[in-house]
């Protein structure tokens, strides 16, 4: 059981006064005794002096029990005192209490002992004559002359009265203890009250504070060290409310603008623990910001690459370096670390790390690469080809009639190839040109679909491939850019007739699903493998590129297709069985 501050201090009060009074009792007491049986000791040395110079006379004429006896029962009468008189041999004499031939010698008797070698002897015993506590006084009775001992005188006194005085003494001091104690107990209940109150008011607020309430203050009514302390409370409970409120606020900024960072953060201890990681560092590694602080880097994060660099910063040296991500997805991440240094100082802290996600940049790159290369090898194709034919030509060829009108018809048809390159080139430079803007205006899907069936419906017919269109004429219009729809049809609808045999069939269907129209464009064509599907809609990205050349492909069609699908807020998807054909997809919004 713990007990409270005001209880301990009230004890304590009370343990102090009643060990006080104790002691003061006590010391009283011996005191007050001492006193008496000291004063007793002065009255009866006096009275035995007076007793011995009455009986000096009869012990020097050595008379007998006859003659002392009586004189020891009249002295005694009228002092009030045993008297005992002995001979120098020690036999008694005269006793005023008892019989003296019924007495033992008394020579061996300390205070008669002691009175040979001071002159008084004093001893303080229980007699079992009378059944009491007695002190006795003895000295020795000298002769006339003072040369010799005729006798010892002895008085004796029951020491009740000393006891009963003692025993009043003390009640008295036990009442006056008991007082003193009712009044401690009430002034240690006020004084521990005056002390304790104070001081819960203040274990009060700090708990109170603990709990992030700073408004609670100390009523400081006195000015002693208290009233003193209840101020200086008051005031540190205003200063922590100010600094927890900027450090909160500090936390907050700091917080929000880790969370708001496209780039992840991640800072390490000195002994390489996790810190801080943002939100975006998480996204970036797949990891919990919960599980992960705490831990060495490794723990957390299954990258050599990212712990050296931090390893690198705990030394105390920036490092910069590009690392590759294998989970939770393949991407490319910058990385800059720099050691933190503890108050400006050169000991090491810890250290940060920023990451930048670049994987976009490298596919960017990496598109920018192929697609140099792939329009460089698009144009060059057709290029070498029609200066092939020329050069032909300019050495002679051109004489031939027939020859010269093969080689002019195979140079139309690049030049025409050529021109369609650069036609979709440009095309799709405008649709990826953020100044491009989508005027959509409402627009019907069935005569979208029909107009397009106008450019790609005499191909259709040449390999016998039909086209079904499953639109109803009221279909609700569609909020789109008309021409840029048209293409999407002429685009997709030219690639289910290219790549679908002879006799196939082509359907071009449209329905509502939560305020958005899908379209399926439909074939029974050839089909395309599932290795193929994730690039295919990528620009100059063909399957079979001999067969796309001879058909007339210029590998930019589906690639426009995705780019003004996109633009007008919609997607676009390819699901496909190799041999059985393929459906193309797109979504519009309604707005």
């Amino acid at each position: 059981m713990v007990l409270g501050y005001r209880k301990r201090l009230t004890l304590t009060y009370l343990i102090v006064v009643l060990s006080s009074l104790l002691l003061i009792g006590v010391y009283l007491t011996k005191a007050i005794q001492g006193y008496f049986i000291a004063r007793l000791d002065d009255e009866m040395k006096a009275k035995t002096f007076l007793v011995s110079e009455l009986v000096r006379q009869g012990l020097e004429e050595g008379r007998g029990i006859d003659a002392m006896d009586p004189m020891a029962d009249r002295i005694g009468r009228e002092i009030g005192l045993r008297v005992t008189v002995m001979s120098p041999s020690g036999v008694v004499l005269g006793d005023s209490e008892e019989d003296p031939s019924t007495m033992e010698n008394h020579a061996t008797r300390p205070e008669v002992l002691e009175s040979l070698k001071t002159g008084t002897g004093m001893a303080v015993r229980y007699s079992t004559t009378l059944g009491v506590r007695l002190r006795y006084v003895a000295m020795p009775v000298m002769s006339g002359d003072g040369d010799r001992v005729v006798g010892f005188v002895r008085l004796a006194m029951p020491l009740s009265q000393v006891d009963r005085l003692v025993r009043i003494i003390r009640q008295f001091i036990l009442h006056a203890s008991t007082l003193a104690t009712l009044m401690a107990v009430i002034l240690s209940v006020l004084l521990a009250r005056s002390i304790g109150s104070p001081l819960r008011d203040m274990a009060e607020a700090a708990r109170e504070i603990a709990r992030g309430n700073f408004r609670r203050k100390i009523r400081a009514a006195s000015p002693d060290e208290l009233g003193q302390l209840g101020e200086a409370f008051n005031y540190m409970a205003a200063e922590l409310e100010r600094n927890i409120s900027e450090l909160a606020e500090r936390k907050n900024r700091m917080e929000t603008i880790l969370a708001a960072m496209a780039d992840g953060v991640i800072a390490v201890d000195p002994q390489g623990k996790i810190l801080l990681v943002n939100r975006a560092a998480c996204e970036m590694l797949g990891i919990s910001e919960d599980r992960a602080r705490g831990k060495y880097v490794l723990e957390a994060v299954r990258n050599h690459d990212l712990a050296e660099s931090l390893e690198s910063a705990r030394r105390g040296e920036a490092d910069t370096r590009e690392i590759r991500l294998r989970s939770p997805r393949q991407a490319y991440v910058g990385v800059l670390s720099a050691p933190i240094f503890e108050n400006e100082k050169d000991a090491v802290a810890g250290a940060v790390a920023v990451l930048h996600d670049v994987t976009e940049i490298r596919r960017l790159e990496q598109i920018r690469t192929d697609f140099v290369s792939n329009v460089s090898h698009e144009l060059r194709t057709p290029v070498t080809s029609i200066k092939g034919f020329v050069d032909t030509l300019l050495d002679g060829a051109m004489e031939d009639k027939e020859t010269l009108k093969r080689f002019l018809g195979i140079i139309s048809h690049e030049t025409d190839r050529l021109t369609q390159i650069i036609s979709d080139l440009l095309e799709l430079s405008r649709l990826e040109s953020k100044g491009t803007k989508v005027r959509k205006s409402p627009v019907s899907l069935r005569a979208v679909v029909e107009a397009a069936l106008g450019i790609v419906q005499d191909r259709a017919r040449q390999r016998n491939i039909d086209i079904a269109v499953d639109i109803e004429p009221d279909f609700p219009p569609v909020p789109a850019d008309e021409a840029l729809l048209v293409q999407v049809f002429v685009n997709l609808l030219d690639n289910a007739v290219k790549y679908t045999p002879e006799g196939g069939h082509v359907k071009v269907s449209a329905r509502r699903e939560d305020c958005t129209t899908r379209v399926d464009v439909s074939d029974t064509g050839i089909g395309i493998a599932p290795e193929h599907l994730p690039r295919i809609f990528e620009r100059f990205y063909r399957i079979d590129k001999a067969r796309s050349r001879q058909l007339g492909g210029t590998g930019l069609g589906l690639s426009i297709v995705k780019h003004i699908v996109e633009r007008h807020g919609g997607q676009v998807s390819v699901a496909s069985t190799p041999g059985e054909g393929s459906t193309f997809s797109f979504t519009l919004p309604d707005a």
